[in-house]
């Protein structure tokens, strides 16, 4: 009696263990096991797996598929060869591409389309923008394709001719999905069906490609209303006697030599006068904070001082520049208007701005057309009339720290900050696929 126990306990333990394995094994395994008289080396012939679909979908004429979503994210920074002008630099590249290949040993017919995400609409139960198009594409045994952000945009627009930059523009990011689908597929010269699977990695890049320097510097002008007997924005040098018993002031000295040169050349008529009055009123001006900053402001006559050097017991040199803090479109002191358009400057004479240069790298870049190129721009920007800031900027005189030797003292060795290769990271994952079920499948084109 006990061995009759036994045995049928023995027994159901094998059945249970044996409907667990069937269980968990996927569909199709099982059938494919050869039994032990086959596995002792008798020929095998290999059946045509069924269709995996549950019972209900295929009822409701639902079809099965590998779906592979590789979430993508891109942005175009600048363009290869193309210079920004702004106050925001852009200066990440992100880029994303897909990587699909086929490791059987027959063509698949795939499926590929994109699908932007969104950022979520918060409180409204409707959510996400429609998708691109299904795109049929058939890729031979072994071989490979790749996507990139150009090809999300053609996904995404229809348009063959779309790249990324051209539709969604510089400096914009882009978040989704680019999804694949692969159904059940014909193996050429045999009735068999088979499920298409494919190799699918997506590489994510993040990099600099500019090369980004911070440069301070200082708007002035070398315009004035009626001829001088210096020309402004023009390096100068120029020998002054000197007591050797007394301190010497070279910028005082200076202002002094100049207004010397007004009495010479210049006379004593209404012209002379205010020329003396801009002078006056430069002396009493810091270069590089200039205290009075409204439009009112006096016109000043600015002497920007590079090397002071005793030559002598009687005699120094001076080297330096004149400039002013009026433009071209400032009310004329002698009375009236110098141009119909009012232009608002988006900047102060005197004051230290801190402008971004953002190039290529490895490019040679002129500085002085840079600074004009970019501060017309934020000219413009600010609601300027083009034609005025046209007119004007043939006048401005970029006075920056690079040029320390214009200062009346010396500080050009922190002006300029240079981030070159901001670094640049390659992230490579392995997209796995879903098993879903879709109502039509090939879906339409």
């Amino acid at each position: 009696m006990h061995l009759a126990r036994y045995i049928v306990k023995r027994w159901l333990v094998i059945l249970l263990l044996a409907g667990l394995l069937a269980s968990a094994w996927p569909p199709g395994v099982l059938s494919s096991v050869s039994p032990p008289d086959v596995m002792a080396g008798q020929t095998t012939v290999e059946v045509a797996p069924q269709q995996d679909v549950a019972p209900d979908a295929a009822a409701a004429g639902e079809a099965f598929i590998y779906s592979y979503a590789a979430k993508f994210v891109c942005t175009e920074a600048l363009p290869p060869g193309q210079f920004h002008y702004g106050l925001k630099a852009p200066i990440v590249q992100q880029k994303t591409d897909v990587l699909v290949h086929n490791p059987n040993g027959y063509p698949v017919e795939l499926y590929k389309k994109a699908v932007v995400a969104p950022v979520q609409n918060f409180g409204q139960i409707p959510q996400g923008t429609a998708p691109g198009k299904w795109y049929r594409v058939t890729l031979n045994s072994d071989y490979a394709f790749r996507i990139d952000c150009d090809d999300i945009a053609k996904l995404l627009t229809g348009n063959a001719a779309a790249t990324f930059a051209g539709t969604y523009g510089l400096g914009a990011t882009v978040e989704g999905f680019v999804v694949i689908g692969v159904g059940f597929q014909a193996v050429p010269g045999t009735p068999i069906r088979r499920q298409g699977v494919l190799d699918v990695t997506a590489e994510y890049v993040r990099s600099s490609e500019v090369l980004k320097k911070d440069i301070h510097f200082q708007s002035w002008w070398w315009w004035w209303w009626w001829p001088l007997p210096w020309r402004l924005g023009y390096a100068y040098q120029r020998i002054l006697t000197i007591d050797p018993q007394t301190n010497i002031d070279c910028r005082g000295m200076l202002y002094d030599a100049l207004a010397a040169d007004v009495a010479r050349d210049m006379g004593t008529g209404q012209e002379a006068n205010l020329t003396l009055q801009a002078l006056n009123q430069g002396r009493k001006l810091d270069p590089t904070n200039v205290a009075d900053t409204t439009a009112e402001a006096p016109p000043a006559l600015v002497a920007l001082v590079g090397r002071c050097d005793k030559i002598s017991t009687t005699a120094m040199s001076v080297d330096y520049l004149l400039v002013s803090n009026k433009g071209s479109t400032d009310n004329d002191p002698r009375g009236g208007t110098a141009v119909a358009v009012a232009v608002r400057y988006p900047w102060i004479a005197g004051r230290w701005y801190d402008i971004a240069l953002v190039t290529p790298q490895n490019y040679d870049v002129d500085i002085h057309d840079h600074f004009r190129t970019w501060e017309s721009q934020r000219w413009i920007a600010s609601g300027a009339d083009k034609a005025a800031v046209q007119q004007a900027m043939v006048y401005w005189f970029p006075y920056w720290c690079g040029w320390g030797y214009w200062w009346w003292w010396w500080n050009a060795g922190d002006c300029i900050d240079i981030g070159v290769g901001e670094g640049e990271s390659l992230d490579v994952e392995q997209v796995i696929p879903t098993r879903v079920f879709v109502g039509k499948w090939p879906p339409a084109q």
